[in-house]
């Protein structure tokens, strides 16, 4: 008898990772589910997955981060990723650090198994719903960024990497109600409706800018 794929979960919405499961399982073996974005290499050296189904925003490391430190710790494993981030240039950026799939988190399960079944092949697969956008757009995600201060820039590097509320109070020495005052600052400044826009922005604004220094505003 054929053994099954081997699938490795990259997920901290356990509903979304519980459904996932159901779906799938009926096609591949889940070898198991990673929530927290610092397990996710030593969870791949470990399970020896087929394949790794990798959101971009898990805590503690973001996916982006992960592409490059699976790479870098001699990983093969092809990666599709699956995010509410549906955004070209985060497919391009994805894609330049190895991953082989990128799927939306509202793509249907048929999609998602197209997509796994061409990377076990080795092929490539990008969703045809993705928007077309190019590198130079980029720019215009980060307009307004030099308007922030030291301190929400800092804040919004820090949302890049998938840290919550609590976590950058606690690394900044700061109440977990000054930093949502800021994030509330950074939104209006920034013309951001919700939380979610602010984390695809934070992903954006992380994959051309260092780090900036820190600062006591």
């Amino acid at each position: 008898m054929t053994s099954r794929p081997r699938l490795l979960l990259a997920e901290d919405h356990a509903l979304f990772s519980q459904g996932l499961r159901a779906m799938l399982g009926r096609s591949y073996e889940i070898a198991g589910v990673v929530a927290d974005g610092a397990a996710v290499v030593s969870a791949v050296e470990e399970h020896a997955p087929d394949v790794l189904l990798l959101d971009l925003s898990l805590p503690n490391r973001t996916g982006m981060d992960l592409l490059g430190d699976l790479r870098k710790a001699g990983a093969t494993v092809p990666i599709v990723i699956v995010t509410m981030h549906v955004d070209r240039v985060l497919v391009e950026e994805a894609v330049r650090l190895g991953a082989s799939a990128f799927v939306p988190k509202d793509a249907d399960v048929d999609e998602l198994r197209t997509a796994i079944g061409e990377v076990l092949q080795g092929r490539r697969y990008l969703s045809p719903r993705l928007p077309r956008r190019g590198r130079q757009d980029l720019e215009g995600d980060r307009l307004g960024f030099n308007q922030l201060t030291p301190r929400q820039q800092e804040i919004v590097h820090m949302i890049g990497r998938g840290l919550s509320t609590e976590e950058i109070a606690a690394e900044l020495g700061l109440s977990a109600h000054t930093v949502n005052f800021h994030r509330k600052n950074i939104r209006r400044k920034l013309g951001l409706e919700n939380d979610w826009e602010m984390s695809r922005y934070a992903i954006l604004v992380g994959l051309s800018d260092e780090a900036p220094t820190p600062d006591s505003n």
